[in-house]
């Protein structure tokens, strides 16, 4: 029989045993993680779609598209949604109506917007985008403009206007200009002058210092100089508009700028109003490598704070879900599958302050998606909003 004293020996050490091989388990994971951190959230480079359809057929007007063989089904291809196609001899836009044909292949509508239509068996991709330029989205030509940033120059698109009310678009991470032309033709038809920018770490522009996105932390100052460059320019209202990260580099500069006093109005499309809850809602749809379990919150946690140590991320800094900043009339977009940004968060902050914030939330619209899944609808609404400021 063991002595008590023994046994009681051997439980602590196989517990102080068990603890330190998960102290050591979490910290090896959480170290890997953190890592994924960078990689998915804070390297510079631009997101990109895949080649992953095929041409089946081209008819006149209208276009028969495959998923390539053993890709994963892209959901959005058979959404009836609006969007952009790709090929390499050209762009287009699809139609929301689709047909599914007998041999698996999608049909929708085509309505070709730079270059020749594909030929059959050509690889394509679908664009959330749609538009290459503000002529295409509004079919005003655009002046191309080079805004002070980062200690060099962003290039910038304007569209003049009649109103004293000036409309600046914000994109998301690892977008570029084209992202918000969706709503460029709502801005126009209400007679906003508009500023499409981009900031540091964009494609033609300075990279921030710290080589990563910052998530408003240093953006807002490329933010500020387009405040300014309007405001020479006789602009003496201004509405900001924020798409995905763009949100979080408005809600900094309205934080951070004196000039947010010129600030009437917000419009916000699936902002990324927290970087550590959109970190969390990615680890949660996520599992652990080789064993296919679960993401737990306590690896979920470490890799957060080993991310923050590693890569210098101040984490309550770029947290704007306390809404101070939300001072003036908001209309909020946000589809109910964004896969990529909680819609929780838009709903708390609607929640917050609902004198002020008008949320409209669009069933079955991914991340950004909103206009694509009802353009007419998406527009009366933000049209409606930017008539009633324009007037102010």
């Amino acid at each position: 029989m063991t002595p008590p004293g023994q046994a009681v020996r051997r439980l602590v050490g196989a517990a102080l045993l068990l603890t330190t091989v998960t102290a050591l388990l979490l910290l090896a994971g959480g170290w890997y993680f953190a890592g994924q951190i960078r990689a998915d959230g804070l390297a510079t480079t631009a997101v990109s779609t895949p080649d992953d359809l095929t041409v089946v057929s081209v008819a006149g007007a209208a276009i028969s598209l495959r998923e390539a063989p053993r890709q994963p089904v892209q959901p959005a291809l058979r959404r009836p949604a609006v969007y952009g196609l790709a090929w390499p001899t050209g762009t287009g836009v699809l139609g929301a109506a689709l047909t599914l044909d007998r041999d698996g292949s999608v049909r929708r509508s085509l309505e070709i917007t730079t270059g020749v239509p594909p030929a059959v068996g050509s690889p394509a991709r679908l664009r959330r985008d749609v538009f290459d330029t503000p002529a295409q989205a509004t079919g005003a030509a655009a002046s191309e403009v080079q805004l002070p940033c980062a200690g060099g120059l962003c290039p910038a698109w304007y569209l003049p206007g009649a109103s004293r009310t000036w409309a600046i678009l914000v994109h998301g991470k690892g977008a570029t200009r084209t992202e918000p032309l969706r709503a460029l033709g709502a801005v126009r038809a209400a007679g906003l002058p508009a500023l499409v920018i981009s900031y540091r770490n964009d494609p033609g522009a300075p990279a921030d210092p710290s080589g990563s996105y910052r998530y408003g932390a240093t953006e807002w100052r490329d933010l500020d100089e387009a405040v300014r460059w309007a405001q020479q320019r006789g602009a003496q209202r201004v509405v900001l508009f924020g798409f995905s990260m763009g949100g979080g580099i408005v809600a900094s500069f309205l934080e951070h700028s004196p000039r947010g006093s010129a600030v009437t109005a917000l419009v916000l499309d699936a902002p990324m109003l927290s970087f550590r809850r959109t970190v969390e809602f990615g680890a949660a749809q996520r599992s652990l490598p080789v064993v296919g379990l679960p993401i737990p919150g306590a690896l979920t946690w470490t890799a957060r704070t080993l991310a923050g140590w590693r890569f210098g991320i101040d984490w309550a800094a770029i947290d704007y879900l306390d809404g101070r900043w939300v001072r003036v009339p908001t209309l909020l977009f946000h589809g109910t599958a964004d896969e990529t940004v909680p819609i929780a968060t838009s709903d708390e902050l609607h929640r917050s302050h609902p004198g002020l914030v008008q949320q409209t939330r669009v069933e079955g619209a991914a991340h950004l998606a909103a206009w694509n899944a009802d353009p007419q609808r998406y527009n009366a609404r933000l049209g409606s909003f930017l008539t009633a400021q324009a007037g102010r």
